[in-house]
């Protein structure tokens, strides 16, 4: 078992629609994660770097959620677990998946990269559409003196070419394609090609009104 929760700083705003919220991963998490990351490795790793052995082991596990705080404590990356809130058909606080905005870069880019997976149970229901309506307006949305928003000018996608759902999810959340990147990524072992997405501020805030579907509450 893990004795001690990270600390995260600044303290992670509370991000919450009508069907799931968001929140950094805790150790507490481990094993939902690991149960539902093993029921679902059939289905994640065809689009996913190699699983290793010790895939997930409770160490695994606790490395991740170090990487993670380290991170975020220093504006490289924000991670988030995704939970259902209990509204609809899933019970409150059922783990769904994850969502990541990595390689945050600064200075004259304020940019970063977008992740994600969900728990086979859960894919095709419109959850990672959903989570995503509330993370992106918290990404772009200005720094204030809570720390309410990251203040990105654009986020960054790949996904390999075959993986349609993704592809959709992408379109469907305002995202253009710009281009082939050849063997981008070592997926599963294997160099494969990608398809760029991005995402600019100012195209979000003026397709933001249209495509939003759920009310978003957050602070710092």
């Amino acid at each position: 078992m893990f004795l001690f929760e990270p600390t995260y700083r600044p303290q992670p705003p509370v991000l919450a629609g009508h069907r799931v919220y968001l929140r950094p991963p805790l150790m507490a998490d481990y094993r939902a994660w690991s149960a539902l990351r093993g029921e679902s490795r059939a289905f994640l790793e065809p689009w996913e770097p190699l699983w290793g052995d010790n895939a997930l082991s409770r160490g695994t596990f606790r490395g991740r959620v170090n990487r993670v705080v380290r991170e975020w404590n220093s504006d490289l990356g924000y991670s988030f677990h995704i939970f259902a809130t209990g509204r609809e058909e899933l019970p409150r606080d059922t783990l769904l998946g994850g969502v990541n905005l990595n390689n945050v870069r600064r200075l004259s880019a304020q940019c970063s990269n977008l992740g994600y997976w969900m728990g086979e149970p859960y894919a095709g229901l419109g959850l990672m559409r959903a989570a995503l309506q509330i993370l992106l307006p918290f990404a772009f949305a200005a720094p204030q003196d809570d720390h309410s928003g990251l203040g990105l000018h654009r986020i960054d996608a790949a996904c390999i070419p075959d993986n349609t759902p993704s592809r959709q999810l992408l379109r469907r959340c305002g995202f253009r394609e710009i281009g082939l990147a050849p063997a981008y990524l070592r997926i599963n072992g294997d160099w494969r090609d990608h398809i760029c997405h991005q995402l600019l501020a100012e195209d979000f805030a003026r397709s933001a009104p249209q495509a939003s579907e759920h009310a978003v509450q957050w602070r710092g």
